[in-house]
């Protein structure tokens, strides 16, 4: 039973710290001197341990994906010629989330749990000890565009938790976490969710084959650098590459480990025979932005940008997701009026 309440500040740090005692709580953080320039702060996913700790107004320029997705991950160590699963586990973990990035994990649930009829057993393991509490949005950043994507709004949260000039207030949705609020006031409390986006942003209904040879296309082969920032702080993007890594030593043993990747980096699409079938920058650029709006979606009914707009504030060469999109369909408008 939904319950919503008023609390002061003591109240809510003791609620907090009752719930950190028996949960990990990783939320947004801010870090000071950590920003991209000279004397700038960095807003980022980081274990917490108290409510004042949390940066509720500001966006983080990565998502928390790393905490089911983690960068590097070893899957199983070789000893004397066997491999040996390396059953790794996350404790029970609370992620404080803002509506477009809990749309997200359905991506990467579809992506885990549902593609090709098997579980990733170790994004399951992570994930079914995962707990969303919400961040909301009263008004989108600058970036976003979330209301076009369908990902402004959730019901898919346990608690959510709003700092006030005098308190916090708090809708607890899930049953198992009410005895922490065992104090504070009864009030009516909702979350605010963005309502427009600054940019609306329409998707194509169609993709014309023309799409593909467009000259277009080449502005972006002499923008993009292959940094892959957009990929690293994308909340869906999910592609990676197994290595393996010999002992460093003898007491060590060889391990096999799955490595975050990028489909805009070098040798991302090398074949046996050195083979690259994509190798221009707006190639890949294309490939990126139709997998995100087009291509996911036949498969799996929605699509995998979530429109929270991180890939347009990390990319060192400014380029918009918004303007990909619109790029999009201005060359399948063309192409419609030539067919």
């Amino acid at each position: 039973m939904m319950k919503t309440l008023r609390l002061d500040n003591e109240q809510a740090e003791n609620a907090f710290r009752a719930i950190a005692d028996d949960y990990t709580v990783v939320a947004p953080k801010r870090c000071a001197g950590r920003g991209r320039f000279s004397d700038t702060d960095l807003t980022t996913y980081e274990t917490v341990e108290s409510l004042g700790e949390i940066e509720f107004s500001a966006k983080t320029y990565f998502s928390a994906k790393s905490v089911l997705l983690p960068i590097r991950e070893v899957m199983f160590s070789f000893n004397r010629g066997e491999a040996e699963e390396v059953r790794t586990s996350m404790p029970p973990t609370i992620v404080f989330l803002r509506a477009c990035d809990i749309h997200a994990l359905a991506v990467l649930d579809a992506m885990f749990l549902e593609h090709g009829g098997r579980e990733d057993c170790y994004y399951a393991r992570r994930r079914e000890n995962m707990i969303c509490f919400l961040l909301e949005c009263p008004g989108p950043f600058d970036e976003c565009f979330c209301v076009s994507m369908g990902t402004s709004r959730t019901k898919d949260y346990a608690v959510f938790i709003r700092p006030e000039a005098e308190g916090y207030a708090a809708e607890i949705m899930d049953d198992r976490f009410e005895r922490y609020f065992p104090f504070g006031d009864r009030a009516h409390v909702a979350p605010r969710f963005s309502e427009e986006d600054p940019i609306p942003v329409a998707l194509p209904r169609h993709v014309e084959a023309s799409l593909f040879a467009d000259a277009s296309w080449k502005e972006y082969s002499q923008r993009c650098i292959a940094c892959g920032r957009c990929n690293t702080s994308c909340p869906t993007c999910t592609c990676f590459t197994v290595q393996d890594i010999p002992a460093a030593d003898d007491r060590d043993s060889p391990t096999r480990q799955r490595i975050w990747s990028s489909c805009q980096v070098k040798d991302f699409s090398l074949l046996a025979g050195n083979h690259d079938f994509r190798l221009a920058h707006g190639d890949k650029m294309r490939y990126r932005v139709l997998h995100k709006i087009t291509d996911f979606a036949k498969t799996f009914g929605l699509p995998m940008c979530v429109g929270c707009g991180r890939c347009d504030i990390v990319c060192p060469e400014y380029i918009s997701m918004r303007k990909c999109i619109e790029t999009i369909n201005t060359i399948c408008r063309r192409g419609a009026e030539v067919g």
